[in-house]
């Protein structure tokens, strides 16, 4: 990063880096305070919420930590797999770390305290829907469920 970052600069390019499962870093307060390390306005952090349940305990808290450094949102919620296995895997044993990307209200992410800390922080970056989890024949319909869902939230905690 030290030889990347003045590159960033010098060319105004943006960097949005992600805790992810199974990755470096899993952790939502040890990327943040990885990117704030860094120092550069071109670092920034994204927040997956399907992730939730691997960055931390508190998607609220987790967003007031991120921030002074947070830009970009992936919204899809996710079963939090701390409550046991609820998944079928294959091959049994599978070492795979297991998180969906459904529809918003399929999951267990929580949606209030997302939203509600995201307006709380004053957040104004970009919010992209991340489902994977339907076939082609519902992705559509996905679509536009996940695009009138953000909306609600949005208009909800974000009154002008």
């Amino acid at each position: 990063m030290d030889e990347l970052v003045p590159i960033f600069e010098k060319e105004n390019l943006l960097l949005y880096l992600e805790a992810h499962p199974d990755d470096f870093i899993e952790d939502n307060t040890t990327a943040v305070d990885m990117i704030q390390a860094m120092g550069s306005p071109m670092v920034k952090y994204l927040y997956c919420a399907s992730h939730t349940f691997y960055l931390g305990d508190d998607v609220a808290a987790m967003i007031r930590y991120a921030a002074p450094v947070l830009a970009h949102l992936h919204v899809a919620d996710t079963f939090n797999h701390k409550l046991g296995w609820r998944y079928v895997v294959n091959p049994p044993g599978s070492t795979a770390r297991i998180h969906q990307h459904l529809n918003i209200g399929e999951g267990e992410v929580d949606w209030e305290g997302f939203f509600g800390a995201l307006a709380e922080v004053g957040f104004d970056g970009i919010m992209t829907s991340q489902v994977f989890a339907y076939l082609p024949d519902k992705a559509v319909a996905s679509t536009r469920f996940m695009r009138a869902k953000i909306q609600e939230y949005v208009d909800k905690y974000w009154k002008t």
